[in-house]
């Protein structure tokens, strides 16, 4: 199929289906659509260009995926709204329960609505996702809307299972790596992993082709992890849209931290410290910058990234649209630090 639209025209199109899935929810229903438009930066009226407030990341790949495996991009709109919905709902508990007051540069959804409403507001953004879903089935067979439920329901317990992981860790002491990188592939590769696997679904492809794409969306969960926790700790104010280092602040075992744990005393000892004495976190970035932790992080870096590659270029996409199935990989896992 000839590539006849760019990624912008992708983004149009989601932004539109947003707007207008959100505003399906009914008047009498109070605040709600107003906490969901004020959280996804959604407008009643989409504007000529997608605006700024979220790349739109994951329903991005979903319908690129979707075309490079030889569907019509625009018959999978339905699921990449739905998974845009599961991954704003997901973060509204994050922001939660991490008592995060920004999200994106602008105050979260429970710094204005208080804890008790945005909860609220992130329970019903669940539940539209599952409603928008239905919409597939007026281009797509039974069976295969079903086995998308099936595989956004899969999605939706192991993401819950590895932010459980992720919030357990801050807890605990010392976190291999191994463990690290098992909560990295649930909690952030669970949605990309299901992006990649509706899109075969919904492009008719066999179970085994599905799985392998799914496995390989969590490869790039876990890749985008580490590039986040880099960019998180070492990054600028302005880019993150809140300040830096909160992740470390909160006790979060990011992969620079669990290197820095199992590889360096004098930052474990720092370390412990650092609840009581802020002032520490400049020196604890320092003593992760050494050549050995740099070149271990680096390592598995390339080894996912490896993994990643090597299931995307024996993913079954069409000449038409492969280099731009892989750009948008790209654009996703490309180094900010």
């Amino acid at each position: 199929m000839p590539i006849t639209t760019t990624a912008r025209d992708m983004l149009q199109s989601i932004e539109e289906h947003l707007a207008r899935a959100t505003a399906s929810i009914s008047e009498s229903q109070g605040e709600i659509e107003a906490m969901i438009r004020y959280h996804l930066g959604v407008h009643a009226a989409p504007p000529a260009r997608p605006l700024g407030h979220s790349k739109r990341v994951r329903p991005l790949l979903l319908l690129t995926a979707h075309a490079a495996l030889g569907g019509d991009w625009r018959t999978a709109l339905p699921a990449a709204v739905a998974i845009e919905y599961v991954h704003g709902f997901s973060l509204i508990h994050d922001d939660i329960e991490d008592r995060s007051p920004l999200r994106r540069g602008r105050a979260s959804l429970w710094a204005v609505w208080g804890l008790d409403r945005a909860l609220n507001a992130g329970d019903a953004l669940f539940a539209l996702a599952f409603r928008v879903m239905g919409d597939l089935a007026d281009h797509f067979d039974a069976r295969w809307v079903v086995e998308t439920y099936q595989a956004m329901t899969d999605a939706c317990i192991a993401l819950s299972a590895g932010q459980d992981l992720d919030l357990a860790f801050e807890q605990v002491e010392n976190v291999s790596i191994e463990q690290y990188l098992a909560m990295a592939e649930l909690k952030t590769g669970a949605l990309f992993g299901a992006a990649l696997e509706v899109a075969a679904i919904l492009a008719g492809h066999p179970p085994s082709v599905r799985d392998d794409l799914r496995n390989a969306g969590r490869k790039l969960g876990v890749l985008f992890q580490i590039l986040d926790d880099f960019h998180d700790l070492f990054g600028r104010e302005e880019d993150l849209g809140k300040p830096t280092a909160q992740d470390a602040l909160r006790r979060k075992k990011t992969l620079p931290v669990v290197l820095g744990l199992s590889r360096d005393r004098e930052f474990a000892e720092m370390w412990r410290c650092l609840r009581d004495n802020q002032e520490m976190l400049p020196h604890l970035r320092a003593r992760l910058v050494t050549d050995s932790i740099l070149r271990e992080a680096i390592a598995i870096e390339e080894r996912v990234r490896a993994e990643l590659q090597n299931r995307m270029e024996r993913a079954p996409f069409v000449d038409a649209w492969k280099p731009e199935m892989l750009e948008t990989i790209h654009r996703l896992v490309q180094r900010r630090r």
